[in-house]
């Protein structure tokens, strides 16, 4: 409080008091810098540009609520347009399966509907339950100190890529797996395992950690698969970039259908048509 009372009594310094009381002792006037209006107006001026500034850079809170609050909206929307969708593509496959049974019988009564089931399998159209094998895997405990490198610190802190899961999912294609899938999402011809920037992408859709690689074939998939070059790429990596490995050998291990399939029409021949193709290649071969 001394020092408050101290400023507010006395704010000149006490040596430019006593040469303003010099000053006044010689008859001269106190001195007035003529400079004190000009930078007033100066220190004014720089004032109201700044808050104009600031309060033009300033987004208003409001407007920023609002825009959240539309985004949210429009993803919940999306959200339950996803969902409708998912449900009349689950009515409409019910009713395609029907059809289909009803056109060339079930599996165990006709060839023809034991080849499509086949066909269906192969091409990952359908779930499927079976005798397999869920290998866990996760990156090593230091790999966020590593850095964005997939393969920084030469052992310590390394992460897995595309290429580690892409050699492991066609080792266990060439161990003899009838269906494969990466968290979920099934593997199938034509589906593309990619790495971009830090993340994995199977099918453009990114991967989380752990990657759940789930196969389905004969009771010996596993010990097929370790003896061939999968199983020694697995040790290899294992050892090198020390990653967290889980194996669980399963009688049932379930995996869902693609998420997609590429359609393509096909339209049957009339028997006007092959007649007329058939007659046509009759008159050809005549001479």
């Amino acid at each position: 409080m001394a020092l408050l009372t101290e400023l507010m009594e006395h704010p000149l310094d006490g040596s430019y008091q006593d040469r303003a009381d010099a000053r006044v002792a010689r008859g001269e006037p106190a001195a007035t810098g003529g400079r004190s209006p000009l930078l007033l107006v100066v220190c004014i001026v720089l004032g109201l540009l700044l808050a104009v500034a600031a309060q033009t850079l300033r987004v208003p809170q409001e407007r920023a609520s609002g825009q959240r609050q539309e985004i949210i909206t429009q993803i919940e929307s999306r959200q339950r347009g996803n969902a409708t969708l998912a449900k009349q593509i689950s009515g409409l496959r019910s009713q395609i399966a029907a059809a289909q049974e009803q056109a060339v019988g079930s599996p165990g009564e006709s060839t023809l509907a034991e080849q499509l089931s086949r066909t269906e399998a192969s091409a990952g159209a359908v779930a499927v339950s079976g005798p397999g094998v869920v290998v866990t895997l996760d990156d090593s405990a230091g790999a966020e100190a590593a850095g964005s490198d997939p393969r920084a610190g030469s052992g310590e802190g390394a992460t897995l890529t595309s290429t580690d899961l892409q050699i492991l999912v066609n080792g266990l294609w060439q161990a003899g797996a009838e269906a494969v899938s990466i968290n979920g999402h099934r593997l199938t011809a034509l589906s593309a395992i990619r790495f971009a920037g830090a993340a994995i992408l199977v099918d453009y859709r990114p991967l989380a950690r752990p990657y759940a690689i789930s196969a389905i074939g004969a009771p010996g998939l596993w010990d097929t698969f370790r003896a061939g070059p999968g199983g020694s790429y697995l040790e290899s990596t294992r050892s090198q970039v020390d990653l967290d490995v889980k194996v669980n050998v399963s009688e049932k291990v379930d995996i869902p259908a693609a998420d997609a399939a590429a359609l393509y029409q096909a339209k049957p021949r009339t028997p006007a048509t092959a007649s007329s193709s058939a007659s046509t290649s009759t008159r050809k071969e005549t001479p």
